[in-house]
């Protein structure tokens, strides 16, 4: 069976997000913190990279997960731990070994992301009625960065409800969001593939993006958000793209969430897609990021009730 570990601390080092949200007060008329001061939770979740050459997608067989979720309001303590239960797919696609550690940070004003994805083993599968499996069980995909997002409307716009439910959001609202991010990607070549280079590559890129974030209130159960940046990356890898010369990459992110809330509980599905490209041996390869969570949080003012004396 494929193990899979994930977990998600957002500790000290992300307050400055938080500093953020106390030099601009909060619209109350848009936004509103649970009363409750726990949050408690857990979720269903596939996270995956993919990547794509020469019109082929190559994808692993990567496993499904559950995990726990746990909140404390008002502090640093904001944790997510998964493990994988099974393989999506039958023994047929290969098997994919995986580490795949990311964080996800929602301030006031300031959305930070991290990712720390290696995988080895993925395989295709063909269009024709037979639909041959193709394993690559060398193949791997390494995936190492970050980025910040800087939301301009975020006294309105609570990515915290979008994407965390440890606040609601009252009113539709949205804001223009800029954001920077850098990225080390590291990918070793199967010898199935038909490629004039065999051996690994790396390249680092730096890059910026620009988009816009929006949440709707359908009504006060439901709330449907989504975010969107494109953007562009420079990168170089001597060896491989032409005699280090600067290579500008197109760059593409985005979020959503669908959630029904109550007063002291929430369902949600999120997705995220993270999309990059790179450059060598006279090919380019798109390197994406996908990741699904559907999600139950409770709210909690205590978890253990101290019990009444009789």
């Amino acid at each position: 069976m494929m193990k899979h570990i994930y977990i998600a601390f957002c500790l000290s080092i992300f307050t400055a997000s938080e500093c953020c949200a106390q030099t601009t007060a909060t619209d109350t008329a848009y936004i509103k913190p649970y009363n409750q001061k726990v949050l408690v939770g857990g979720y269903v979740s596939t996270n995956t990279v993919q990547l794509v050459n020469a019109g082929k997608t190559y994808m692993p067989n990567n496993p499904f997960n559950v995990g726990v979720i746990f909140a404390l309001k008002n502090t640093v303590i904001n944790v997510m731990f998964d493990y994988g239960v099974v393989p999506l797919k039958s023994k047929s696609y290969g098997k994919t070994s995986l580490t795949d550690f990311q964080i996800h940070n929602y301030g006031r004003y300031l959305m930070l992301d991290l990712f720390i994805q290696q995988y080895k083993g993925f395989y295709t599968q063909g269009r024709s009625a037979g639909r041959e499996i193709m394993r690559y069980p060398d193949l791997s995909v390494s995936q190492i960065g970050g980025e910040g997002t800087y939301v301009f409307n975020g006294n309105k716009f609570s990515s915290k409800a979008a994407f965390e439910q440890s606040e609601k959001q009252l009113q539709s609202a949205g804001g223009v969001i800029l954001g920077a991010g850098a990225y080390l990607y590291k990918v070793g070549l199967d010898s199935n593939m038909v490629i004039s280079g065999k051996n690994p590559f790396r390249n680092f890129q730096v890059g910026i993006n620009g988009g816009y974030a929006y949440s709707w209130v359908i009504n006060e159960r439901w709330l449907l958000s989504g975010m969107a940046k494109v953007g562009a990356s420079s990168g170089s890898e001597p060896q491989l793209n032409g005699g280090g010369k600067i290579k500008v990459y197109p760059t593409a992110f985005a979020r959503g969430s669908a959630i029904y809330q109550k007063p002291d509980w929430a369902v949600s599905f999120l997705m995220l897609i993270n999309n990059k490209s790179a450059f060598a041996y006279q090919n380019e390869y798109k390197i994406t990021s996908v990741n699904f969570q559907l999600s139950y949080v409770r709210h909690f003012n205590n978890i253990f009730k101290k019990k009444k004396n009789g």
